[in-house]
């Protein structure tokens, strides 16, 4: 499961219109959304009896959305995006994948140096094998 087919996943589902990306966000974009690995260390959770018993594989992913130089507008979709991601199942390679939110609510970034809105979101995506 890679960063593009969860980013593809969501355009889709989502029907996102706007600048999408990974790995790097689009700053000239006053709507953008950009999905990045995630920095968190949750450590190594290893799987009783090695990896020939593990049922699901897991990505820990960083969501970054700019969106508007007006804070409801950027608000508003933020929940919006929010509220797509919570819980969320859909297939990648007609494999099912959940997603997970780590935090219980969009991340407020304040704005850039374009005075544009910035959210964050961290999920865990789970692939079944």
């Amino acid at each position: 499961m890679t960063l593009k087919q969860i980013k593809d996943a969501f355009k889709e589902t989502f029907a996102w219109k706007d600048a999408i990306s990974i790995g790097k966000i689009d700053k000239n974009a006053e709507k953008a959304i950009c999905f990045y690995p995630s920095k968190r260390d949750s450590g190594f959770q290893g799987t009783i009896g090695g990896n020939k018993n593990k049922h699901y594989d897991m990505k820990k992913v960083t969501i970054l959305l700019r969106y508007a130089q007006n804070q409801d507008e950027a608000e508003i979709m933020a929940q919006k995006v929010y509220d797509f991601l919570l819980e969320r199942s859909f297939f990648i390679e007609e494999k099912r994948v959940f997603t997970i939110m780590k935090c219980d609510e969009p991340i407020w970034l304040g704005t850039d140096d374009k005075n544009v809105y910035e959210y964050s979101f961290e999920l865990d995506f789970y692939k079944e094998r």
